[in-house]
């Protein structure tokens, strides 16, 4: 008796057997001290109904047996349980071992041998465990190399490695410390190169070392930068191996007097992490001063908006890699294609925005861009990959832009026209964006315009509090526009033109980021508040919103655990795939999710459900009719306690009188928010009896 060293059950499938002598070979393995679990199947739909389910470790198969065509079923296992072991039985197997051969099967038995089944099964098992350690093991590998390449991308420290002298290697630090646009640029660059031609003979022998055995003794030397500039550093050298290769990891730390820490991180935080370019709060403080400068000589300033149509759909397809081999590539070419004196950003996850100098023609640079991309062939996988590219042109002065959101909202059409019309490129068109959007104020846009350009917006701040007892300190966000007097203008004053003129986005994000800073500098002052901040249609469709938030939380050093942003069913609906991949990002990055005006509807608490809120608002008008209407009342104890069972918190607003609370506290809602608990308020105030 050959007793198993294993303790998993060992799934066992039976081919072409009867359930008779398919409950003998189960039993003998069980009294070798194997656990087993049996699953048999003699014809084809016997079959059919198992490999709905089936999961199976070793599978016995009757060689002798006609009624399944065993060739088809041991590919159609081998599809769902790639790792099972195939065990031929016959009565004689030396007819069978071509048979074996052709099907890869691990062995073939006689069919009434026990002892060497036994044997073969608990081999296999083995093998099995083996084989699930080794899957185990690599997984760790591939994710502990990416967590090493996420970590050196994202390093405040310079690396590089190494090999035979020349650069394989370099991170967005050591790119930015030696001012350089990419890495592409020092691939294959002689490390000599970047040694103070003072210093090349004391770096010599380090060299030599290096190649011999890839360390050395730290050193401290001068380099020098792309552009000449000299740079006292320190180097520490370590071996390492990349794609098999011995190669040196060098670590630069920049010695200069005047480059302290807090300078070199003010200027990595003007890039984007993810393709080197400046990001999108650099690009606008830049448009901002040039665009005032333009207006004072009065010159034209061009910007040129590029848009990947696609892009949402490549990332579904080729995952986030593929997605990264996109936007790699894209940049490398609005690299080789713009000049040196354009200032070139990363706009939105899949948007691009240049701003040209007088002397760039517009026109001419977004048709070459738009020319490149097109006769680019990109390859994902060894598959072509063609893109749908819209490229807009906007200058300042036809017609004039009043503000950088002004600006920016010109190239942005422009370019979503070319995407729609599926032009090569788009020059914007005041008449026609006219047309399209119809009558309005152009007086608020006005305002709405000054208010972005010169934070001419508000906050203010109402409690939320638990009717529980919870410790939490959470203020809903609003926001108020200023006019020329500073006066305050509500949001039914404004929202309506700004969501008619596509500012609502850029409000979002003035809200956003004022929001954060002031949620870090109360925090910082060691009150444990919170904010809930409102977020428009306009920003569930902001492809970039995300890589915003997480740019003003490394900006404040605030963390995304601080803030709830808040949704409207309505809006959700009308844009859910968007809104499941903005959830989705937002969990990622620990902030919870409120889904407000809850309707009384099922439907309402799949939605919920499906985007994994954390909060449900309900609809604001249930209030003012709760305490004379018995059947409100009845509805929302029925949802509210749907919610809990979904592990969902309640809000209620609009609390203005005291008899609601009691409704309220016997329904179980969680939270109350309204003017009866303290009115909205321009500065948070600490006060215990609040």
């Amino acid at each position: 008796q050959i007793v198993t060293p294993l303790s998993d059950v060992v799934e066992l499938l039976v081919l072409g057997c009867s359930i008779d002598d398919a409950n003998i070979y189960s039993q003998t393995l069980r009294n070798s001290g194997m656990a087993v679990h049996l699953n048999t199947a003699y014809t084809p739909d016997e079959l059919d109904v198992l490999m709905k389910s089936l999961d199976a470790d070793v599978v016995l198969v009757n060689c002798d047996a006609e009624e399944i065509d065993f060739t088809t079923a041991i590919r159609q296992i081998r599809e769902i349980s790639p790792l099972a072991a195939f065990i031929l039985l016959s009565d004689d197997p030396g007819e069978e071992l071509f048979f074996a051969a052709e099907t890869s099967a691990q062995d073939i038995i006689e069919r009434h041998d026990h002892a060497h089944l036994i044997y073969v099964v608990n081999r296999e098992q083995q093998n099995m465990v083996m084989k699930k350690k080794l899957l185990s093991v690599t997984q760790e590998l591939k994710e502990t190399r990416q967590r090493y390449e996420t970590l050196t991308e994202t390093a405040g420290e310079a690396i590089a490695y190494i090999h035979q002298g020349m650069h394989v290697y370099a991170n967005p630090a050591y790119v930015s410390l030696f001012g350089f646009k990419n890495a592409d640029e020092l691939e294959g660059l002689p490390f000599m190169d970047l040694i103070a031609s003072d210093d090349r003979l004391k770096f010599k022998p380090v060299l030599h070392k290096l190649d011999e055995q890839h360390t050395a003794d730290q050193l401290s030397i001068d380099c020098v930068s792309n552009d000449g500039h000299k740079l006292p550093v320190t180097m520490d050298f370590s071996p390492s191996i990349i794609d098999g290769e011995d190669c040196t990891q060098v670590i630069i730390r920049d010695q200069s007097p005047e480059m302290d820490i807090e300078q070199r991180l003010a200027e990595l935080a003007n890039y984007d992490t993810d393709t080197g370019l400046y990001n999108r709060n650099y690009f606008t403080k830049q448009l901002e001063r040039r665009l005032d400068e333009a207006l004072a000589e009065e010159r034209r300033l061009s910007m040129v908006m590029i848009s990947i149509g696609n892009f949402q759909d490549i990332k579904a397809d080729y995952g986030i890699d593929g997605a990264e081999m996109v936007l790699k590539e894209t940049t490398r070419i609005l690299n080789d294609t713009t000049y040196d004196t354009d200032l070139v950003a990363r706009f939105g996850e899949h948007e691009f925005a240049i701003l040209c100098t007088p002397d760039t023609s517009a026109e001419s640079l977004a048709k070459r861009l738009y020319n490149a991309m097109n006769d680019h062939s990109y390859q994902i996988n060894e598959q072509a990959v063609k893109l749908q590219i819209g490229v807009g042109i906007a200058h300042s002065d036809t017609p004039p832009a009043q503000s950088p959101t002004d600006f920016i909202s010109h190239a942005s059409r422009a370019c979503k026209t070319a995407l729609a019309e599926g032009t090569a490129t788009s020059l914007f068109d005041a008449n026609k964006a006219s047309d399209a959007q119809g009558q309005g104020d152009d007086s608020i846009v006005q305002l709405i315009d000054q208010a972005l350009a010169h934070d001419r917006f508000h906050l203010i701040y109402q409690p939320v509090v638990s009717l529980h007892g919870n410790s939490r300190e959470d203020y809903a966000v609003y926001v108020r526009m200023l006019d020329s007097e500073d006066q305050q203008i509500l949001p039914k004053g404004f929202l309506e033109e700004a969501i008619r003129s596509e500012r609502m986005a850029e409000i979002d994000r003035w809200i956003i980021r004022n929001a954060i800073q002031e949620v870090a500098r109360h925090r910082n002052d060691g009150h444990k508040l919170n904010f809930m901040i409102t977020l428009s249609a306009s920003a569930i469709e902001d492809d970039s919103l995300l890589l915003w938030i997480c740019d003003c939380l490394r900006e404040f050093k605030a963390k995304g655990a601080w803030l709830t942003f808040a949704v409207s069913h309505h809006d959700v609906i009308g844009h859910l795939e968007k809104m499941e991949q903005l959830a989705e990002g937002l969990h990622k990055i620990n902030c919870r999710i409120s889904l407000t005006h809850f309707p009384f509807e099922q439907e309402a608490v799949n939605v919920v459900r499906h985007l994994q809120c954390d909060l449900v608002c309900f609809s604001p008008d249930i209030s003012g009719r709760l305490s004379k209407d018995k059947q409100q009342q009845e509805l929302l104890k029925d949802y509210n306690q749907q919610l809990h069972q979904e592990k969902v918190k309640t809000i209620v607003i609009y609390i203005e009188e005291a008899a609601q609370l009691t409704i309220l506290w016997n329904v179980g809602v969680d939270f109350i928010q309204g003017n009866f608990i303290q009115k909205p308020v321009d500065t948070i105030i600490y006060d215990a009896e609040l």
